[in-house]
């Protein structure tokens, strides 16, 4: 199998821009050192590989609309580039209104329900402490913790226990708001406020099942693509799930976590920066096929084709034994897809700007 065709790591990937540009719809951008920092445009190239072009070039090199040309000077100004910024700085775009009223409307309820996560997060990891160590039923939930009252109840049901952990109420209470600070992306295990990554993650899944039911009344090349998305949506969500799995787990043995912290925060720190990696750029995929709910089969099938193509490839560090071999097959068969279909492609395209794209490299990712 031509794993060739897999980024060995997440950096030599990129991270998922979203522009809103069709040409640019699958932009990537990856570099650590400004001048080094470049985009990722695959699927322009009739399925040679995908096109490298420097940061500064982009805006010469592609017509982008107003809103992608406000996205891309924000950028600009970025010091790293992970999943975590890019949406901070999209929802600072969008709250700043270059996409209209409903999306800063959508960015600024964003950033106050995160804030409101994170105490959420700080509560139910308390509450569960509290039952874990109290031999009597806890009079306290979470509506009450939330509140500054509440806070202060549990630090004096902490100082009945806190030596047992070794530990004060002081930094009992410290140690849940950082550990809350760090979940908020997956939420607690369960919780009825999830983090927005584990929103994507059960996204994902649902859309998994609608394209199942989906493609039970369609011809078999239908079927192929349509597996190919699932396939590689399952993966995803697979792997997903073990990092999130993984961090929860913390909470099944609070003594433990609460006796060597520091290790247990690091190690949550660096699996949920991972998921969020896993997860990138699927919430767009998820979107476009929610929006085709109400569209005629026929159309239906071209949006699972552009999908097919739009797939988000993990790198290899993220793969092992067969999931190297499905997604490698997946992503052997997208550049053949691609290339098949270009033709009619490249004429709706800007053959001014395609002329420009043919100045860059093309790399085998």
């Amino acid at each position: 199998m031509a794993m060739l065709f897999l980024p060995s790591t997440f950096a030599e990937r990129g991270v998922t821009v979203p522009f809103t540009t069709d040409v640019a719809r699958n932009a990537r951008l990856r570099g650590e050192i400004a001048e080094e920092r470049e985009f990722l445009l695959p699927a322009l190239s009739g399925g040679k590989g995908t096109y490298v072009v420097p940061f500064k070039a982009l805006s010469a090199t592609i017509d982008l609309n107003l809103y992608d040309q406000a996205l891309l000077e924000h950028l600009t100004d970025a010091e790293t580039f992970t999943p975590f910024d890019l949406r901070r700085i999209v929802i600072d775009v969008d709250a700043k209104g270059y996409g209209g009223v409903p999306k800063a409307k959508a960015a600024k309820k964003t950033l106050r329900d995160e804030r409101t996560v994170v105490s959420y997060n700080q509560c139910v990891l308390i509450l569960r402490a509290l039952s874990v160590l109290s031999t009597e039923p806890v009079k306290l939930d979470v509506s009450i913790l939330m509140t500054e009252d509440g806070q202060g109840l549990a630090k004096e049901q902490f100082k009945l226990y806190s030596a047992k952990w070794n530990t004060t109420s002081e930094d009992l209470m410290h140690t849940f708001q950082v550990w809350a600070k760090i979940i908020w992306a997956i939420g607690a295990k369960g919780a009825e406020r999830p983090g927005y990554l584990t929103q994507i993650y059960t996204s994902i899944q649902g859309m998994i099942d609608d394209i199942k039911d989906h493609l039970t009344k369609e011809p078999p090349e239908v079927q192929f693509v349509g597996r190919g998305v699932i396939d590689a949506a399952s993966l995803t969500n697979e792997i997903a799930l073990r990092e999130m799995d993984a961090c929860w787990g913390y909470e099944v043995d609070l003594a433990a976590t609460l006796s060597q912290s520091d290790k247990a925060m690091r190690d949550m720190t660096d699996r949920i920066q991972k998921v969020s990696w896993i997860l990138d750029g699927w919430a767009r995929l998820v979107q476009v096929w929610k929006e085709s709910e109400e569209s005629f089969r026929g159309e239906r099938r071209k949006i699972l084709e552009r999908m097919y193509e739009d797939l988000p490839i993990l790198p290899k560090t993220a793969l092992k034994g067969k999931q190297l071999d499905i997604l490698s097959g997946i992503r052997e068969t997208q550049k053949s897809w691609v290339k098949a279909n270009m033709d009619w492609r490249t004429e709706e395209m800007d053959q001014e700007m395609m002329q420009r794209l043919s100045a860059f490299e093309i790399v085998e990712i």
